[in-house]
């Protein structure tokens, strides 16, 4: 009995530590853009759960969810995927984040639809992301 039991926890502790794949949403741009951004993500999968990336205007906002293990260097994550970003995309003003809260804001953005309100959302997020807390 008590070895079913074991075996038991450990499935579900090896289910629950499992690395499912997130999504990465990009929004807005063109085409190539989109599969450039995702492949700069896709680099650094085994550091990041999700991402959701938005074009607008001359801004690139990119917010990414990190694995729990790696929230010890966030930074350093965040440093790292800003230089790659600013390289691959050296006419857009890139913003990246990966705070929770910013994620969860920047994840409501496709309900917005005018280009108008989209872009203040986006300056609003940006300010917020620059905030120390």
């Amino acid at each position: 009995m008590k070895r079913k039991l074991a075996i038991a926890a450990a499935c579900l502790l090896l289910a629950g530590c499992g690395a499912g794949n997130g999504e990465i949403r990009v929004s807005g741009g063109k085409p190539d853009e989109s599969l450039k951004v995702e492949e700069v993500l896709k680099e650094m999968d085994d550091r990041i759960t999700s991402a959701v990336a938005v074009f607008v205007q001359e801004d690139l906002l990119v917010v990414v969810e990190v694995r729990p293990l790696s929230r010890f260097s966030k930074a350093k994550i965040e440093e790292e995927l800003t230089k790659k970003m600013e390289k691959a995309f050296p006419d857009q003003t890139v913003t990246l984040s990966a705070d929770r809260k910013i994620y969860w804001e920047t994840d409501k953005l496709d309900e917005l639809e005018e280009e108008d309100k989209l872009h203040k959302k986006v300056e609003t997020i940006k300010s917020l992301s620059k905030e120390e807390t």
